[in-house]
């Protein structure tokens, strides 16, 4: 599940909208779409609009929709991808068009509170919500909010450290461990980083899969002892200039300016270079595993770092499949989700490679049990790190109707600190803009 610094919803809203949203506007939205639905017994025909952040080809989603139009012939899925930082404002202009289009869209877990306030997602308590039993408690949580099921986990997710043994062996550098009592600790390696790469020939010592993004970095702050970015009453009291943010921050700056970490590599092509063979280590998600399996690469998974005197934080979540509440085919498009999420060991994960951790039950012993885990010595540490980080560390992203405006916002002070903006100060910005946005929730 990957996560974006996106455009916020928000900036893409009328001063109206957002008013009515703070004021109930989520409701108003629901009554003006309400329509009496159920999740039917037969299919019905219909032709129902997908709006995705997964390509088609290469993420896999033609064989997802190929094999629920097998199984489900009179329901035509209209697949439609979206880059991730396209998709908030696509939802915006789509949705409050009231068209129905798209019937069923992607959602970031986190954004469920912020979406539901804003009316953006049909209300699924009542159809849903008692066929659930079989996904992880966690993720239908992440997927509801005030009590309603507002969408269907499809996925959780975790981070792993990678690394290239060949890189290490060359070196002479020891390689990270999966024991948690050995956990490396990002300070060692961004040392062992740079040793890699003056002795081992690594063009790269250390990549994330997803740089500049809240998701990725989470667990920097949270380690060093910062906190997960907001408390108070609904999480709307921003908390991300304070001591171990500013720590953490500084690190991650030093990482670009002392060039272990390189600028300019987007998410998209985080994967690729950390399989190109050149990099030393990779903190990315367990979707990876799929891929290094399928690669010549030699290499090995270690638990992510921690940071020096801190505690161990591993980030959760991932993506969940809402209803918009102005679509003209819901019981097509609940039809789909439901296959997506709940029949079997879930159509999402049974049919797309590479996939996110499954959220059903079953979907993930079958995941974890296929030969990309069990087929190599790297599939096997990637599995333990899973079930110990999942169980053990797993930390969920600040939950807030406010959560569009702070992932925008933080995201772009992480990308200002990595290109050389002194941290203290980026945070400092950052801190005052979520004030100023938020204040709209009062």
């Amino acid at each position: 599940m990957r996560r974006l610094s996106t455009i916020g919803l928000a900036a893409g809203m009328s001063v109206a909208l957002l008013l009515s949203a703070c004021g109930g506007g989520g409701e108003s939205a629901s009554s003006d779409a309400s329509q009496a639905w159920t999740v039917p017994t037969s299919d019905p025909t219909a032709s129902i609009n997908v709006v995705g952040i997964l390509d088609p080809k290469t993420d896999g989603m033609d064989n997802v929709v190929a094999a629920f139009e097998k199984e489900h012939p009179t329901i035509k899925v209209n697949y439609q991808h979206v880059p991730f930082d396209n998709l908030n404002s696509v939802l915006d202009s789509r949705i409050t068009a009231k068209t129905g289009d798209p019937d069923v869209f992607w959602v970031d877990q986190p954004r469920v509170p912020a979406l539901a306030t804003r009316g953006y997602l049909e209300d699924l308590t009542s159809q849903l919500s008692d066929k659930t039993s079989g996904l992880q408690e966690a993720t239908v949580t992440s997927s509801s909010f005030d009590k309603k099921l507002y969408s269907l986990p499809i996925s959780n997710s975790t981070q792993i450290l990678f690394y290239n043994k060949d890189l290490l062996d060359k070196a002479g550098v020891a390689a990270p461990s999966v024991d948690d009592a050995s956990r490396i600790t990002w300070q060692q390696l961004k040392s062992d980083a740079k040793s890699v790469q003056d002795k081992g020939g690594a063009q790269h010592g250390l990549l994330f899969g997803q740089p500049n993004r809240y998701y990725q970095l989470e667990p920097l702050p949270v380690s060093a002892g910062g906190g997960i970015g907001a408390s108070g009453e609904g999480n709307l009291t921003p908390e991300i200039n304070n001591e171990g943010w500013v720590k953490a921050m500084t690190y991650y700056g030093s990482l670009f300016s002392d060039k272990v970490t390189p600028r300019g590599i987007p998410a998209e092509q985080s994967d690729a270079t950390f399989l190109a063979g050149k990099t030393a280590y990779m903190v990315e998600g367990n979707w990876m595993v799929g891929k290094l399996a399928d690669s010549k690469l030699n290499w090995g998974a270690a638990l992510n770092p921690v940071w020096e005197g801190g505690e161990p934080a591993s980030p959760n979540g991932s993506w969940s499949v809402g209803m918009n509440p102005f679509s003209k085919n819901k019981e097509a498009a609940a039809i789909f989700m439901k296959w997506l999420a709940i029949d079997g060991e879930s159509g999402y994960a049974k049919y797309r490679s590479y996939a996110e951790l499954p959220a059903n039950i079953e979907g993930l012993k079958s995941y974890l049990a296929s030969s990309a885990f069990t087929g190599s010595e790297g599939g096997k540490q990637a599995a333990q790190v899973v079930k110990h980080e999942t169980e053990n560390t797993s930390v969920g992203r600040v939950s807030t109707v406010g959560y569009i405006e702070f992932e925008d916002i933080v995201g772009r002070a992480f990308s200002d600190i990595a290109n050389g903006t002194d941290p203290k100060k980026a945070l400092d910005s950052a801190q005052s803009q979520l004030v100023t946005a938020w204040k709209q929730y009062e």
